[in-house]
């Protein structure tokens, strides 16, 4: 029978319209058994005549798995993020997965209670994305024997899947690219110096200077903290100093546009009197003017990736670690000359 108003169909209902048993309509809606494709046919037929939605919760309790994911990000704001959240949606969908995404806003606090709040939910897993996660977080997760992944943000090791950033190729060519164009006076504005991923990209920077064995190359890092309004405080911090710098790298493409604006403000140029290049290569940085000269990271992939490693490790918890690098490179616009 078909049924009317808000009565939601179950098991029975599809069976009898199909025309077979309860049990293999269960087969045929969890996966748990080959079925005959004709037979599914019908029993998806059912399904959709009689409008049928699952009951995730109840299937969780039969199969041990709810079909839904938590994704933690560091600011819905930061546009870095919507690539990288497109790719997990999509590979997501794909494998019948629901992803709850979650902002701790670089919240220590904020991150553990949503990491409680999602456990909480009996998620199948967790990717943390947000360069706001610590031990402590990381610790509340393994305890509850919680499957998940990570950007290691800081090429810590930690013995869980895992996506690195290498930063090193995109920051290498950067400073090349700016000597090849006679700069000899290259500063670097930073993220928060406290944070993982801010003092593996000061490194980076710093280790490819002294790479290029160049006495008369000079250099200073800058705090920041990858927001626009850190990055224009850095500028006029450089401006007032007493050796302006003819080139400036920033830790991010945020930090990167606010420094351009505070330079524009003081009346400095860009590129003639001062270049300048960013870093991840934000959707925003091609319509800037100048546009902005950047280091891609492949966030729409890096997301894709993050949520087929944690697919991966919900279906067969015996893999071994799975563990991705992603390499970056220099993306050379208007700001730079």
């Amino acid at each position: 029978m078909v049924l009317k108003g808000c009565i939601l169909a179950n098991y029975e209902d599809i069976a009898g319209l199909a025309r077979v048993s309860i049990a293999t309509v269960s087969h045929v809606i969890n996966g748990t058994r080959f079925v005959l494709p004709e037979t599914q046919k019908r029993v998806r037929e059912a399904m959709k005549k009689l409008k049928y939605r699952p009951n995730l919760y109840a299937r969780g309790l039969a199969t041990g798995k709810t079909n839904t994911v938590g994704l933690v990000i560091s600011n819905i704001n930061n546009p870095f993020y919507p690539e990288l959240v497109q790719g997990t949606e999509e590979v997501a969908v794909k494998n019948n997965y629901n992803v709850f995404l979650c902002s701790t806003d670089y919240d220590l606090k904020k991150g553990l209670s949503t990491i409680g709040a999602l456990i909480s939910r009996k998620i199948d897993g967790i990717i943390l994305a947000s360069s706001q996660i610590d031990d402590s977080i990381i610790n509340e997760i393994i305890d509850y024997g919680i499957n998940f992944v990570m950007v290691d943000w800081g090429n810590r090791n930690i013995k869980t899947d895992s996506i690195i950033f290498d930063y090193r190729v995109g920051i290498q060519e950067a400073i090349n690219h700016l000597v090849d164009r006679g700069h000899k006076r290259i500063f670097f504005i930073s993220g928060p110096k406290k944070h993982k991923t801010s003092i593996v990209r000061i490194n980076n920077f710093v280790e490819s200077i002294k790479n290029l064995n160049k006495g008369d190359l000079e250099y200073k890092i800058v705090g920041g903290n990858h927001k626009l309004e850190g990055g224009y405080k850095a500028a006029k911090e450089i401006i007032k100093s007493d050796k302006i710098p003819s080139a400036v790298i920033c830790s991010n493409d945020f930090t990167a546009i606010g420094a351009m604006h505070s330079f524009m403000d003081s009346g400095l140029k860009i590129p003639d009197d001062i270049s300048i290049i960013g870093l991840d290569n934000i959707k925003l940085t091609e319509i800037l003017k100048p546009s902005l000269t950047t280091i891609e990271l492949e966030r729409y992939n890096i997301g894709k990736t993050l949520m087929q490693l944690l697919i991966n490790r919900v279906d067969k918890p015996e893999l071994p670690l799975q563990k991705k690098v992603f390499k970056t490179k220099l993306i050379v616009r208007e700001s730079t000359s």
